[in-house]
């Protein structure tokens, strides 16, 4: 939001990183060239800027678009110079939109939990049923705990700049949003609450039958 208003206002620059392939390593040092020109409650610390950048990169190109105009898909002109994911998005902050998802998108995110329901039974060597992790990650009674645990285990290969594109946006979405829509009132991303869908996990793994 605050890059959006910067560039709109002419107080930033879109400094691209021309010699960059995008993704990561553009990203951080985008931050770099505009580190002090970022408000201090903003700011990465110097030593978190590698990370701070991968995991920026992900969240740019997970969960948003580019829309030139409102109404209207990459319609109009675009920005000279390097024309990476990310640094478009960059440049075209004031235009971004958040990604509309898609049945395949929401299938996805469906099997990164499933996946993950699997490793978490391996890692406390509990047998599980082939058809279980699937069905963990589709009931209602556990499907925001599998989110959870999958949007954390993402959060942690996002520091490097890997990501699995919208299906992450779903998994926040089952995490964050209310099932009515928009997000949840009051609503915080807290440690506590991926330890509980953790052993909410672990308890459902062992009770099923």
């Amino acid at each position: 939001m605050w890059i959006s208003k910067a560039i709109g206002n002419d107080f930033i620059q879109p400094k691209r990183a021309h010699h960059q392939s995008g993704g990561p390593d553009a990203a951080t040092e985008w931050l770099r060239s505009n580190h002090d020109l970022i408000p201090e409650d903003l700011r990465p610390q110097e030593n978190d800027l590698e990370e701070f950048g991968a995991f920026f990169s992900t969240y740019l190109t997970s969960s948003f678009d580019v829309f030139e105009k409102p109404g209207s898909q990459g319609e109009g002109p675009t920005p000279t110079g390097c024309r990476c994911e990310l640094c478009m998005r960059i440049v075209n902050a004031p235009h971004l939109q958040a990604k509309k998802l898609f049945a395949k998108d929401k299938r996805r995110a469906d099997f990164l939990m499933a996946e993950c329901v699997t490793e978490l039974a391996n890692e406390y060597r509990l047998n599980i049923d082939e058809e279980h992790p699937t069905r963990f990650a589709t009931d209602k009674a556990t499907r925001r705990d599998a989110a959870y645990i999958t949007y954390g285990h993402w959060l942690i290969k996002r520091l490097s700049g890997k990501s699995d594109g919208p299906a992450i946006l779903a998994l926040w979405r089952i995490i964050a949003w209310d099932p009515r829509g928009g997000m949840r009132r009051g609503f915080t991303l807290q440690r506590d609450d991926f330890k509980e869908a953790e052993r909410n996990l672990l308890t459902a793994i062992r009770n099923a039958k």
